[in-house]
This record gives C-alpha cells, sequence and structure tokens, in this order.
C-alpha cells in the first residue's frame, strides 16, 4: 500500500471515530505512519481528502449500478438484490459513523455538496431506470413516480440503518428494510 492509501485510509479512520473537526492534519498523519509534509503533497488539506473518499464512494456507487443494470431483464431480482447490497454498505457501524461526519460538512460546504449528490444522483437513476422496467412488466404499480419511488427507496434503507445503528434493538438479528420494502412496492 503507497503513502497516499496509508493516507485516506487514516483519514478514514480519524474521521470516523475522532470527528471531522477534532481530527487535524498531523492526526493523520501520525495515523499514516508518514510525515505532515509527505501527506501535504498528497492532499491540500482535509476538504481534499473529503473529496477522494467522495471520489472513492463514487467508485463504489458504480459499481452497484452496474449490477443493478445488469440484471435489469428481471427487475424484481434486481432490485432486492440492490437493496440487500446498499444495505450492508450503509449499515456497517463506520459507515454510519463516517456519514454522520460527511453529512455535517457537506451542509457547511456547497463544493463537497455536489460531489456527495453526484454520487447519489448515479443510484438514483439507476434505480429510476429499473423501477421503469419493472413498471412496464408490471412488477410495480405503473401509476407511481420512477424517480420519486428510487428516492424513497434510498432514504429508507439509509435511515433505517442509521437507525439501527445509532439505536441498536439488542436483537442478535439486524431490522433490514428488504422485506418491507418489497412487499411496499411489489405487486
Amino acid at each position: 500500500m503507497g503513502n497516499r492509501e496509508k493516507i485516506v485510509d487514516a483519514a478514514l479512520y480519524s474521521f470516523t471515530h475522532k470527528g471531522f473537526h477534532q481530527t487535524s492534519m498531523r492526526d493523520i498523519a501520525q495515523v499514516a505512519g508518514v510525515s505532515v509534509g509527505n501527506l501535504y503533497n498528497h492532499f491540500a488539506g482535509k476538504e481534499a481528502l473529503i473529496g477522494e473518499i467522495a471520489f472513492m464512494e463514487s467508485r463504489f456507487f458504480t459499481e452497484l449500478a452496474t449490477q443493478l443494470m445488469a440484471e435489469k431483464d428481471r427487475p424484481r431480482q434486481a432490485l432486492s438484490a440492490f437493496f440487500t447490497a446498499y444495505y450492508a454498505f450503509v449499515a456497517s457501524p463506520d459507515n454510519v459513523q463516517l456519514s454522520a461526519e460527511i453529512v455535517a460538512e457537506v451542509a457547511r460546504n456547497p463544493a463537497l455538496a455536489k460531489t456527495f449528490s453526484a454520487n447519489q444522483q448515479q443510484l438514483t437513476d439507476a434505480l429510476e431506470q429499473v423501477i421503469t422496467l419493472a413498471q412496464q412488466s408490471e412488477v410495480i404499480e405503473p401509476a407511481l413516480n420512477p424517480r420519486e419511488l428510487a428516492q424513497l427507496i434510498l432514504d429508507a434503507i439509509e435511515s433505517q440503518a442509521w437507525r439501527q445503528t445509532i439505536f441498536p434493538s439488542g436483537t442478535p438479528t439486524a431490522v433490514t428494510p428488504n422485506p418491507l420494502l418489497e412487499q411496499l412496492i411489489f405487486r
């Protein structure tokens, strides 16, 4: 692993466990095992590191959207698989903590908001296409707006992941939104 990757991993760890504003560039350099100067050779500041994290998220979302579109001829199965994969990604405790930090920073920084918004747009677009195909094959109610339904699906999965992590139920099995989503949207 090169220094750049070590720095990004250190930033992910530090932002997740210490918070974005509580983490200094010196903290990140120390966790990465590099000098502060070396860190600045790769990233101008924490905002640049958040931008790199957004880029990593974009690559993952591209993969998720590609998998979704690969199964578009079987929309019910494609959507069910997407629900499971997306929930698994967003529900990891580290992702929930990091997301909370990113959401707070994005609310204050319009440039970062554009980057993360583009990532959400990518998923919404792929979901909308598969939902439209599902409506054409009458797997999903045709009267529903596919764009709004795509956004609602993402919101439901993300909010359940946050709720499950922030307010754990104490049960050994996680409550996933998948079965309920399937009951609500599929005919």
